[in-house]
Formats: C-alpha cells, structure tokens, sequence
C-alpha cells in the first residue's frame, strides 16, 4: 500500500527536523574531512572567534638581556620584538535548492526523510572538498582562505602574507618559511633535510602531507621498517580513517587536495608538493556567527522551488612559518 500523500507544513517539518538533527553530525564531519584539519581538531587548534579581522601575535626579537658584572649598566631602551599578522574573514557557502516537483515526486514519508539526507550528503561532500582546497591553495582571488602554498613560502611567490612583508628585517625573517620551488625525488634524505630546515631544538614538523603518488614511493622505500604512528593525533588519523606512515615525529600522510603537476589526472602525474607542518603553530579560526550554520530555507519570489545556503566564515593561520617546508615539483 503506497503512503499517504503529506501536506506542505508536513514536508516542512521532515526537513526542518532531519536537517537540524543532522546539522552538529555535518560540522563535526567537516573537520574530520582530511588529515590537517583532523589534528588541528584533536589539538583544539579550531577556534571560535569574532570581531573585524583575524590578528595572530608574532615574536620575532629578544628583548634586552646579557650576563652583567658588579658596577654594569642595564640597557633599558625600548626594543620591538613582536608585531602581528592581520588577516579577513574569509566566507564559503554551500547553496541547496528544492524544485516544487521534486517535492511533489517525494511527498511520501519515506522519500522525504530520504531526500533530506540525501541533500544533507550532498552539502556534507561539498563543503569537505571546499574547505580542504582552501586549506592547501592561496588567496589570489581575493575571496578564498589563505592556505599553506601561500604561508609555507620564502617570499619566492609570495612577497608578503598578511600584511607582513617577507623583506630581510627581523619581522619579514620570521615570516619565511623553508621553501624548495627546484624539487627532487621523495627519499629519506630528501625529507630529511627539509625536516631538519624547519626543526628549532625540540620544535619539529609532525605531519607532512603529500599526494599519494609520493605517499606510495615512500611507503615502497621504508616498508621493511615501517613503523605506524600513536599518540595524541595520530590515533585520531588512524581512527577516522587515514593511513599513515612514520618519520621521526611526523605522520606522513594522503590528501587529494595537495597539487600535482596534472590536478584533472592524478594517477598520470609525475610530480607533486610536499608539506611539513608543525601543527602546534596552526589554528584554523572559524568565526563563532559562521560555524557552518543553515540558514533555514527562504522561497523564490518567481519560482516554483526554495533554496537555503549553509555558511561558513574562517581563515587558516600560521603563527611561526618558519617552522614549517614546502617542497614543489617532487617526483617519486
């Protein structure tokens, strides 16, 4: 026996209940949609904040400071040692519309509370591929996150990064990460160097994130004594989903959105990036209004359907840049 037909107000509800039970499931989803942002999770390195622009705090100088004998004057004249990155708020949405005869073909129970999820899915997939592209790209358009290609640079590509220029003062040294735009193949001295360039005393990168093709020549080389990594972090990767080798304290890890030579066919590329990352410098701010929130749905004035966006407002940061590499055109 087929289900009754439900009203308007009754599709209504379905949606507003499936799509508000399954809202905090989508956020969470989100920031668990690739390694990065997974650690940064696990670290509570995902802050909620407000107000005009994004400011991170940098120290680049000492203050005035020495050994001193009986009878020494103190220097006590004013030294700057810190400025500030100052960057925008940085906006994506994710747009659903629902056509008037879709409603109808799907007015049964059933195939509305499935028709929900499904766009519930569908926004899920979006956002995820959106936010992880924001995350490894830059922002030469004006409109899209400020990603590692861009603040993992020496100022060979980027002359500056929020404001700070990367000129040879004490602020734009500071704002310099290790960079390699010459490339060369994935080995254990390869990323051996690169690690040791961004390593300061105990401060070393503990994720490195690269494309599978490099991934997979790794994994090849240090397979006899391959070792899988635990710990804070690295138990969340294993647990969502992402497999992971170790070196030294790094999980080098797979995401689709780190740039090959050949994005639109990545299983012909022959090279790829690399990037080496102290997450313990990294925060993904998300403002606290635009936590990918849903607007509810508003109807067309001339058209037989309604839409409804879901809304999220952020940037990522990276307080020491150069405690972090890039490496381009690296081949297996």
């Amino acid at each position: 026996m087929a289900l009754p037909t439900l009203s308007a107000d009754q599709i209504e509800d379905i949606y507003v209940t499936t799509f508000n039970k399954k809202l905090p499931d989508v956020v969470d989803n989100v920031y668990l949609s690739n390694p990065l942002i997974a650690i940064l999770n696990a670290q509570e390195r995902i802050l909620l904040d407000g107000g005009r622009r994004i400011e991170q705090g940098i120290i680049y100088g000492k203050l005035n400071s020495g050994f001193y004998a009986r009878g020494d004057v103190f220097n006590t004249a004013r030294v700057n040692t810190k400025t500030a990155f100052i960057g925008d708020w940085k906006m994506l949405y994710v747009d659903i519309t629902l056509d008037g005869l879709d409603e109808l073909q799907n007015a049964g129970a059933a195939a509305v509370f499935d028709n929900a999820d499904m766009k519930m899915q569908e926004a899920e997939l979006t956002a995820k591929d959106n936010l992880g592209t924001g995350m490894f790209g830059s922002d030469l358009d004006g409109k899209s996150p400020t990603g590692l290609e861009e603040w993992i640079d020496d100022g060979t590509n980027f002359p500056s990064v929020w404001g700070i220029d990367r000129t040879a003062t004490p602020a734009g040294f500071a704002a310099k990460a290790v960079f390699d735009g010459t490339g060369g193949t994935f080995t254990i001295p390869y990323v051996l160097f690169f690690y040791g360039q961004a390593t300061t005393e105990n401060e070393k990168p503990n994720l490195i994130v690269t494309a599978q093709i490099l991934w997979d020549a790794l994994s090849n080389r240090v397979q006899p004594q391959q070792r899988y990594p635990v710990g804070p972090g690295f138990d969340d990767l294993a647990r969502i989903g992402f497999d992971a080798l170790k070196y030294q304290r790094a999980a080098v890890v797979v995401d689709s959105h780190v740039q090959t030579n050949n994005p639109t066919t990545p299983s012909q590329a022959t090279s790829a990036r690399v990037y080496g990352l102290n997450t313990e410098f990294i925060k993904l701010i998300v403002h606290s209004a635009r936590n990918l929130i849903w607007r509810g749905w508003i109807p067309t004035s001339n058209k037989d359907e309604r839409v409804g966006q879901f809304l999220w407002a952020g940037n990522l940061v990276i307080s020491s840049p150069r405690m972090n590499f890039q490496g381009r055109n690296v081949t297996p």
